[in-house]
């Protein structure tokens, strides 16, 4: 059985075309090497490592107020 882990994911920013279609998407890397991947890539370019894609990563906000 081939061992596989859940990939890094990171928020990132994109501007869109003109800048008014902006959005934020997820990033995904390796966890091994740190290679930036695409979503349901199979395996790691550059170490091999497998990725476990059973669970979907979601951008979650979260508003909250802090006093200062």
């Amino acid at each position: 059985m081939v061992k596989k882990v859940r990939p890094n994911a990171e928020v990132k920013y994109s501007y869109g075309t003109d800048g008014r279609d902006d959005y934020y998407y997820p990033s995904y890397s390796c966890p091994k090497c740190g290679n930036y991947i695409n979503e349901n890539q199979q395996a790691c370019e550059e170490c091999g490592t497998f990725f476990d894609w059973s669970k979907t990563a979601t951008i979650q906000i979260v508003r909250q107020i802090v006093w200062r």
